[in-house]
């Protein structure tokens, strides 16, 4: 009996120590698993040896420069994000440098399954520095005053998308969440102590199914400092966000402010658009760079100049318009151009500019309700040389001379930032 009694009990005790035995191992293993999915929820950090080849073939395409990256994180859920810290792009040749503090990639989980390709939803980019030296002449915003390496980075982003067979890696940008924030911008030619310095307060962008939180907010800096000036400007801007039918973006109800102090003057100056489509294409029958296509309808700016006692002020409209930056070929229809200097006046017209030859071609237009004459059929050419014999002898040049803009009967002796020469093209 006492025996039986025994055993009875080691029976119980062995099978309540494998019960908490088993017990025990589900909740080690439960702890893991949520442990785990904490981990990779909020983020782990990649092992250098996981990324570091592919970032050693991208050094291997651009020997010339130094490019570092720090560190890798991946945050998996059904929204994975990858983010990658201090980045530095060095290049010694074009006296360029560039730093990010971070760059976070969005994915969308479910529909990277379904299209059996990464779709990138969301990019944000914190901490921008971009700095550069320059030897060209930068009192005023020209493309030889402009950073080449933010450009090129991008340029290189999206090449890399851009494969004959992509696969399930290949991403593929369907961009719907855009933010940047902190990026600083500084262009110097030191032998002339001049200095471009630009900086994006606030960029950001979200396009989603709550059309209450798709907006577009802009807010930007620019200043040039040489010995003689110290040229301020801020833009702001804010517009309702769309997409439509051709994966374009659509902003709607687009509005501008400027202000700022420039070439000695105070300015300000605003613009509105109730309709304007962007979309990303690429130059040479889809071969080429990519540009940004633009199509947009009631475009009406207004810009002034301030200089006590007198008042420069001038507006320019267009109902309908379309073209392409950079260096695309642009179309306007009834479009409107005001403006006061000397005299006040006003033409209506449309306009076609072809990109590859820097030419400007005006026709005739009436515009129902508007005081404006129509123009005369010209063609302009920008920037021309003096002394050219294609230049037509009784038209006058238009010009942006001494901070505004001017009708002059001989090409500018002095430096503008625009010209419009009058071109000889047959027309009477």
């Amino acid at each position: 009996m006492a025996v039986s009694f025994l055993c009875y009990g080691i029976s119980s005790f062995n099978s309540l120590h494998h019960a908490m035995s088993k017990a025990l191992k589900l909740s080690i293993l439960a702890f893991v698993i949520v442990l785990l999915g904490i981990m990779l929820s909020h983020g782990v950090v990649v092992p250098r040896f996981v990324w570091e080849p592919k970032l050693n073939s991208v050094r291997n395409q651009y020997p010339d420069q130094r490019i570092d990256v720090k560190r890798v994180v991946l945050a998996l859920s059904l929204k994975p994000q990858l983010i990658i810290s201090e980045i530095e792009i060095d290049d010694p040749t074009r006296k360029e440098n560039l730093q990010l503090a971070l760059i976070r990639l969005g994915m969308n989980a479910f529909e990277s399954i379904k299209q059996g390709r990464i779709q990138v939803e969301s990019l944000s980019v914190k901490g921008l520095a971009v700095q550069a030296e320059k030897e060209a002449d930068c009192t005023q915003i020209n493309l030889d005053c402009t950073p080449v390496l933010p450009v090129a980075l991008a340029a290189r982003a999206w090449q890399s998308t851009q494969v004959a067979n992509p696969g399930f890696f290949t991403p593929n940008l369907n961009l719907k969440k855009l933010e940047l924030e902190q990026a600083q911008f500084t262009v110097r030619n030191t032998a002339a102590q001049q200095e471009i310095n630009g900086k994006i307060e606030q960029l950001k962008f979200q396009l989603g199914s709550n059309s209450t939180e798709n907006q577009f907010n802009l807010g930007w800096r620019l200043g040039i400092k040489t010995p003689q000036e110290n040229n301020q400007l801020y833009l702001a801007m804010n517009a309702q966000t769309e997409a439509g039918a051709m994966r374009e973006i659509i902003l709607k109800k687009l509005k501008i402010d400027l202000d700022g102090q420039w070439n000695g003057f105070p300015w300000t100056g605003s613009a509105e658009q109730d309709f304007l489509a962007l979309r990303i294409l690429q130059a040479n029958n889809g071969e080429g760079a990519p540009f940004i296509k633009l199509n947009g309808d009631n475009l009406r700016t207004y810009i002034r100049r301030d200089d006590l006692p007198e008042t420069h002020q001038a507006a320019f409209s267009a109902q309908q318009f379309e073209g392409g930056l950079p260096a695309q070929d642009w179309s306007m229809n009834k479009a409107e151009w005001t403006y006061t200097h000397e005299d006040a006046q006003a033409w209506t017209f449309n306009m076609n500019y072809t990109a590859s030859e820097s030419l400007l071609e005006l026709q005739p237009e009436t515009i129902q309700g508007s005081e404006g004459i129509p123009a005369e059929a010209q063609v302009r050419e920008l920037n021309c040389e003096a002394g050219e014999t294609k230049i037509r002898e009784d038209k006058p040049y238009w010009a942006w001379q001494e901070g505004w803009f001017r009708v002059l009967n001989d090409h500018p002796a002095e430096n503008s930032s625009l010209v419009l020469c009058p071109i000889q093209t047959g027309i009477p």
